[in-house]
């Protein structure tokens, strides 16, 4: 398996979220060398999209003497996109499985849309468990619970 960058990553999942929106939408892409846009992609209803991609990670915890392990996405948001507050910009976090040892971007990712106003307050870093288990016991990731494949969100308004 090819060992990709983080660049790569991200275009992975801007090209994932390009595939999933075509159909609705016409989609542009904001990249412009030497410019910096808090946004990747702007849809035809002028939605604009931040899209975060992150691989699955295990979080190793021990409690009274055992372990217990913990599986889940982090993404980090920039200053910049911390502070962005409208009502037309979507973080859509895409979160990759692993295969036998790496990443594997032929497996169909978790995708979360989320509004930008609902990570108001939040830490820049955003956190989701893929353990349901955890979810269930510590009552947490409401944001996995209420935004997952909520694609419908960004045709809205």
């Amino acid at each position: 398996m090819v060992k990709r960058t983080t660049t790569e990553k991200g275009y992975v999942g801007e090209a994932y979220t390009m595939a999933k929106l075509i159909r609705d939408f016409n989609i542009v892409s904001v990249k412009v060398p030497q410019e910096y846009f808090h946004y990747d992609l702007i849809t035809s209803n002028n939605k604009r999209l931040e899209i975060k991609t992150a691989l699955l990670t295990k979080t190793k915890k021990v409690y009274k003497g055992k372990p217990s392990y913990s599986y889940g996405w982090h993404w980090r948001r920039t200053p910049r996109e911390q502070q962005q507050f409208s009502s037309d910009l979507f973080m859509v976090y895409i979160g990759f499985p692993l295969g036998e040892e790496k990443a594997d971007f032929r497996k169909e990712p978790r995708c979360f849309i989320i509004p930008s106003e609902k990570l108001r307050g939040r830490s820049e870093t955003v956190r989701i468990t893929a353990n349901p288990s955890v979810r269930r016991r510590t009552g947490k990731n409401e944001l996995s619970d209420a935004f997952e494949n909520k694609w419908n969100l960004i045709a809205e308004g």
